[in-house]
């Protein structure tokens, strides 16, 4: 008979950057459903929630051409994005939530909270680079890479070349995030702030895969599992109950004959 996986089990995963994405992504669209945007679905799946001015768009591809998983754009017009952030399909469901929360804040406050000039490309100030090039966690395990000089900007809007590259996870299998020059400053610190976020999440996850996960990774369960509860169970009836047999014993074992009493002690003749 083949091996059949047991049911998943919630556990708390920490640092988050490892923890993968989610089976269920609804929570990283609900913000900007809220926020008045529009949701439809193609043929094939993907989902596209759209701005009620047309000028943000997220597009969630998991029938998509390669490993990207969201794109995330916006510009002035509808056809012409502006700045552009990408999360490949292995990046955790909360820091796509994360973004676009803020996203969504941001276009509720008007145009120039999103559609800002964005970060410049950094410069060199006295031979260094104003704007770091490479940032890391203290862990080293999330990195922002950030591409200096002139971009191209239809190679970012096509997502061949980017100004900041994100990475993390295990060697075997990273996941990415990537986001282009005009980005808004504040939504770029918010992107950055998520990906380093080393704050547990929660999965449900089977034994098998529990097992995979990198050797980084802390998986603490939620919860005590059945089998658990029920050996506590057994463990504290047992403490609490006497067995019959021991309380036979003790009434056997229970003198009620009265202490003999001490014996004189006789003189002798003296020799």
């Amino acid at each position: 008979m083949p091996y059949t996986p047991k049911k998943p089990r919630e556990y708390r995963i920490a640092p988050r950057y490892l923890a993968d994405t989610k089976a269920d992504v609804t929570e990283a669209i609900t913000p900007l459903i809220k926020a008045g945007w529009a949701a439809t679905n193609d043929d094939l799946g993907n989902t596209y929630v759209t701005a009620p001015d047309l000028t943000a768009r997220l597009a969630f591809l998991p029938e998509g051409p390669d490993s990207t998983l969201w794109k995330i754009s916006a510009g002035p017009e509808p056809t012409v994005p502006q700045w552009l952030v990408t999360f490949d399909d292995r990046v955790p469901t909360e820091i796509v939530q994360d973004f676009t929360t803020a996203l969504a804040d941001a276009y509720t406050r008007g145009p120039d909270t999103y559609l800002g000039a964005g970060r410049p490309a950094p410069r060199r100030v006295a031979g260094q680079w104003a704007d770091p090039l490479l940032l890391q966690s203290p862990d080293q395990l999330v990195t922002r890479s950030t591409r200096p000089g002139l971009l191209s900007h239809a190679e970012e809007m096509d997502d061949t070349t980017e100004r900041w590259f994100f990475e993390s996870g295990p060697p075997q299998r990273p996941w990415y995030v990537t986001a282009s020059s005009h980005v808004p400053a504040p939504l770029l610190e918010t992107l950055t702030s998520a990906a380093f976020d080393p704050a547990p999440v929660h999965r449900y996850l089977r034994r098998d895969q529990l097992a995979r996960l990198p050797a980084s990774v802390t998986a603490t369960p939620t919860a005590p599992s059945p089998l658990e509860v029920a050996r506590v169970r057994a463990a504290t009836s047992r403490s609490l109950s006497v067995p019959r047999a021991a309380t036979s014993v003790l009434a056997h074992t229970t003198s009620t004959r009265p202490p003999a009493l001490p014996q004189p002690v006789l003189a002798g003749r003296a020799r």
